[in-house]
């Protein structure tokens, strides 16, 4: 049986973490993925596959451990192009250079993963859901993003596919409140009123971009 390294990246005592990475002592570990869920400030739901790419190699799949980091060994030191796909987030890329992380105790890369608008909201969730809709194709670079009149704070998200967006609300939200709903992209700006209320998905319906 192979003897076991283990790589202690941070100890979790009194509010710090604690990730603790094990491999065969034949194998170095690259670096490890900590995926977390935008809505929830937690792990991922559901399946998620976690790759990389590089000049040596190509689609190398991460394997998870126990601790819930996806962990990557025995890469050649490079630049690498990690992804993040699942069917309940938008899919992430980041470039990821292993040099960075020669001599390190935290080779750990996180990854903050944006809920699609078919992510399964718990009923209680307070969101802004609507459509745009168009005779042309749409840009891939379009944002939307609602302002509160009251406090300015803002809350962004993007199109899916279909043109279809939500917006989730994480702060409390005190009965009814209105917001400015912003739609801008390349030849693209709109802008319109609207309304949140908590614990409620409220849907606008279909954008008109022209």
């Amino acid at each position: 049986m192979s003897s076991v390294k283990s790589f202690v990246a941070k100890m979790e005592s009194k509010g710090r973490h604690e990730y603790v990475f094990s491999c065969p002592s034949s194998i170095c570990l690259s670096f490890a993925v900590r995926l977390v869920d935008d809505y929830t400030q937690k792990g991922p739901l559901g399946d998620v596959r976690v790759t990389v790419k590089g000049e040596q190699i190509t689609n190398v799949k991460a394997l998870k451990n126990l601790s819930g980091y996806y962990i990557f060994s025995g890469l050649p030191e490079g630049r690498y192009t990690l992804s993040v796909e699942s069917e309940h987030y938008f899919s992430e890329e980041k470039i990821v250079d292993t040099s960075s992380f020669v001599g390190s105790k935290e080779p750990i890369v996180e990854v903050f993963l944006r809920p699609r608008p078919s992510y399964p909201f718990p009923d209680r969730a307070t969101l802004l859901r609507g459509m745009l809709a168009t005779e042309f194709e749409l840009p891939s670079n379009i944002t939307v993003r609602a302002t509160s009149v009251v406090t300015g704070r803002e809350t962004r998200g993007i199109l899916d596919e279909k043109g279809e967006f939500v917006l989730y609300f994480r702060e409390i939200v005190k009965g009814k409140a209105d917001v400015v709903l912003e739609v801008k992209g390349e030849g693209i700006e709109k802008t319109l009123p609207a309304s949140i209320e908590e614990g409620r998905s409220i849907y606008v319906g279909f954008i008109s971009i022209s």
